[in-house]
């Protein structure tokens, strides 16, 4: 007798297969079938299984074709068809500026909902540096790590230049900020961080810069820079626990007395840099740029 059952029943959930995979020939993506075959197979293979050997003989009499279908397409086809969908086609955007077509990873897609930020933005970033999307890592005035709300990017360092300023040039206009977060010469890789707003110093917020070494604080060095913006402006293009970096608009009429400040403040700007505070001045004439850090 239960030989009999079991075949009745693999007649009952053969045919429903063969309906099923009929209907999936109507399907518009190509990879429905196979997805949809495998799962039925294994859903309609377990459901056989569990009923024969329960030796419930008047069940399965009364559990017939109908029963099978509801289980199957009720939730392993509805699962199959969204997950198929999913990720056969990820989110494929246009840049509102070159119209090229850029796809954002579902990864990158959830940064920036639970961050907030403009998707579009992500968009040009990626277009730009055509490199995988991340959150951006802070820090607290521990020196912890924090989970900041920005994204970053890892770029070549010979690139990491005129990435950022490329970056600033589009996102500056739509209230984010492009810095460089980090350098690292022995691996050839810099990574590029955005935030959201237009107080440059929220960046040395987030990264917590400070020169604790010297015990000077996170808001010694920004007051400090504020003091200098009024006298020679200035935007910060990146920043660390324990530097930043400025590039001056215009090279400042009194930059050698700026120097001197900037060396009584942060030795290391010279002794780990040029060496001399001429130097220092012939150096920010050429590229415009002032890096503190306290090592």
């Amino acid at each position: 007798m239960k030989k009999v059952f079991t075949h009745s029943l693999f007649l009952t959930a053969a045919a429903v297969v063969a309906l099923l995979l009929m209907g999936a020939g109507s399907e518009q993506q190509s990879g429905v079938t196979s997805s949809m075959t495998s799962i039925v197979a294994s859903g309609v293979s377990s459901s056989m299984t569990s009923t024969v050997t329960s030796s419930m003989a008047t069940s399965i009499g009364s559990m017939g074709t109908s029963t099978i279908e509801s289980r199957v397409t009720a939730s392993h086809v509805k699962s199959c068809l969204t997950s198929s969908m999913t990720n056969s086609h990820p989110p494929c955007v246009t840049s509102g500026i070159t119209g090229t077509q850029v796809i954002l990873s579902p990864y990158a897609e959830e940064v920036a909902r639970i961050i907030k930020f403009d998707r579009q933005i992500l968009v040009i970033v990626k277009e730009i540096t055509h490199e995988r999307i991340g959150r951006l890592i802070g820090f607290d005035g521990e020196g912890y790590q924090i989970i900041a709300p920005g994204i970053v990017v890892s770029v070549p360092a010979d690139k990491a230049d005129t990435m950022l300023a490329v970056l600033r040039h589009r996102l500056q206009p739509l209230h984010y900020m492009a810095f460089v977060v980090e350098m690292n010469n022995a691996i050839k890789a810099y990574k590029i961080g955005v935030l959201k707003g237009t107080d440059q110093y929220e960046i040395l917020r987030i990264m917590h810069t400070d020169g604790d070494d010297y015990d000077i604080s996170n808001q010694d060095v920004i007051d400090w820079l504020k003091e200098l913006e009024k006298k020679a402006p200035f935007e910060i293009v990146g920043a660390d626990t324990d530097w930043v970096e400025i590039e001056f608009k215009t090279v400042p009429k009194d930059l050698k007395t700026i120097v001197e400040e900037a060396y009584d403040f942060c030795p290391d700007a010279v002794d780990q840099g040029p060496g001399s505070v001429d130097e220092l001045v012939n150096e920010i004439r050429k590229t415009k740029r002032l890096l503190l850090l306290w090592e």
